[in-house]
């Protein structure tokens, strides 16, 4: 059972966690993404020949089958990216590796999940519409007397809307992570009242990761550019080698954020 009783959020071991994460599951990462682009591979050998050989496509000149065949491989791609999320917060917090079909997993866990992402995408829709709806409606709402600062209220209004989007994704990340890894538990009021009160804690865990992200653009940014300063042929293949890799590990840094955040808060999950 899920202790649930207060915690804050520690923001470094939290960005440790999913930064361990991204490193110590690197090939466990390729192996599941390789399952689901085998699986894809017809569909995709099909979209490429039918709408995708000229770039970039006409959609509007594309016949019933190619839009089929393309409708077909995002739904197939939908899934594929539900399944690998499900499988890879299991890995991290529970330690627990798939087997057989479970590598293709689509049980009840993912279509929980599933849930829990539209939820989480109508939040935030919400929180776009109410800062799209305070710059138009604004401006003309304000008294005469504060209108030469209507565009500075505007955007900090933006503002704040947007960091009060960036918390509740944060802490409905957390219930997500808890749905992955089966903690009935932890559902959603029961993650909205864990995670109340740590808006410092998530600017710091922002911090932390917004720097880890910007030295892997730094070690990438320094591979490019060597490689157009260096003449050797074979500099060209270690950059964008290096490129590659570093732009691997950081989608695996924030593919771990959501279950490092529901370590961080209920202290239970970690890798085997």
């Amino acid at each position: 059972m899920t202790d649930l009783s207060r915690r804050r959020l520690p923001p470094m071991g939290t960005i440790e966690f999913a930064i361990g994460a991204a490193f110590r599951n690197f090939f466990f990462a390729i192996g599941l993404a390789l399952v689901w682009l085998i699986l894809l591979a017809p569909l995709m050998t099909l979209a490429w020949h039918l709408a995708l050989r000229q770039y970039p496509p006409d959609v509007a000149a594309l016949g019933p089958s190619a839009q089929a065949v393309l409708a077909a491989l995002a739904v197939g791609g939908l899934l594929a990216g539900l399944s690998v999320a499900v499988n890879w917060q299991r890995k991290l917090l529970l330690g627990e590796g798939p087997r057989g079909w479970r590598w293709l997993r689509l049980d009840g866990l993912v279509w929980r999940h599933a849930a829990g992402l539209v939820l989480m995408l109508i939040v935030l829709g919400l929180y776009a519409a109410a800062a799209y709806a305070v710059g138009i409606y604004g401006p003309p709402a304000l008294p005469p007397q504060l209108a030469p600062f209507a565009k500075p209220l505007v955007i900090a209004v933006q503002a704040l809307l947007g960091l009060s989007a960036l918390f509740s994704f944060y802490r409905l990340a957390s219930w997500m992570a808890g749905i992955a890894a089966g903690d009935r538990d932890y559902t959603l009021g029961a993650a909205w009242r864990r995670t109340r009160g740590n808006r410092l804690r998530f600017l710091g865990f922002t911090f932390w990761l917004l720097f880890s992200l910007a030295i892997g653009a730094g070690l990438g940014a320094g591979a490019f550019y060597g490689q157009q300063m260096l003449p050797q042929p074979w500099m060209k293949a270690v950059a964008f080698g290096v490129i590659g890799l570093v732009a691997w590990l950081a989608l695996l840094l924030l593919a771990s954020v959501a279950a490092a955040l529901y370590r961080g808060f209920t202290g239970e999950g970690g890798e085997t």
